[in-house]
């Protein structure tokens, strides 16, 4: 979809306005259309009409919506508000750092969060899900876990409002345990035996359950997660510290008894 016509135009119109935020829709035929930045701060923050949105859309519906970083204590990624916005109106957003030449963007209809970074690999595939860097609401365990559930089992799973990755550690912060059972899944009675593809719950900071991981094997312990800030999605052995964070194990119900390893005796060693 991002095309060199596309950038070259969203190039063309950030020259006009440098010291500011532009911003602007990228309709179904390749056309870009330039849009006011209604922002109370344009030089840091981009807003659009609704208005002006659903009048262009109604015209030759939108399929994404770009904006421009330009100074240089701007980061050229997109911000977690960004994110928040893209998975909210389910359109991509694309980002132009005009004092760096550099893109980024990102669809909250892909399983993989950095479409610009090449990932050869098939989703049926475990390599497909090594290597994402960590980003919190983009690329975190959760986004891992979704993605590895549409992708290596075809189970879709909603995606939760999150806000700063500080939240996680607030008493008042349960995102898991209050979505787990009405998502398909339930919670595996201590010492029944694992399979392939249950859900590991953690606690790694602080009182909350915060962390998920996908078990891959049962018979040997090996693991996929996404940790945390600095960090890459990783296969791991599941077992002594990991047990010992572990609040809970959940299974979904579609896949109770369908496993494509034996069971063995590895169990879930902790209560919740």
């Amino acid at each position: 979809m991002l095309t060199d016509q596309i950038k070259q135009k969203i190039i063309a119109h950030s020259r006009n306005q440098s010291e500011l935020e532009i911003c602007g829709l990228i309709c179904e035929d390749g056309e870009i259309v330039p849009c006011d930045n209604i922002a109370q701060n344009p030089q840091e923050a981009f807003e659009i009409s609704t208005d002006y949105f659903e009048e262009i859309n109604a015209l030759c519906r939108v399929v994404a919506i770009y904006h421009s970083h330009w100074q240089d204590s701007q980061p050229a990624i997109l911000s977690s508000t960004d994110i928040a916005n893209s998975k909210a109106s389910k359109l991509p957003y694309l980002l132009y750092h005009t004092a760096f030449g550099q893109w980024d963007y990102y669809d909250p209809n892909d399983l993989y969060p950095y479409p610009l970074i090449p990932n050869p690999h098939s989703p049926k595939t475990l390599e497909y899900y090594l290597g994402w860097r960590f980003e919190y609401n983009r690329s975190d365990c959760y986004t891992l876990f979704r993605s590895y559930y549409k992708g290596m089992l075809d189970i879709e799973l909603p995606d939760f409002p999150r806000g700063d990755i500080e939240e996680t550690t607030s008493p008042d912060w349960d995102m898991f345990g209050s979505n787990f059972e009405s998502c398909g899944f339930r919670k595996l009675d201590l010492g029944e035996p694992l399979q392939a593809n249950d859900v590991i719950l953690m606690c790694i900071v602080g009182d909350r359950t915060h962390h998920c991981a996908i078990l891959l094997d049962p018979s040997t312990g090996k693991a996929l997660h996404n940790l945390g800030e600095g960090r890459l999605s990783e296969v791991f052995m599941y077992g002594g510290y990991w047990v010992e964070r572990t609040r809970a194990v959940i299974r979904y119900s579609r896949l109770e008894h369908n496993s494509q390893f034996p069971y063995t005796n590895f169990k879930a060693l902790t209560d919740v």
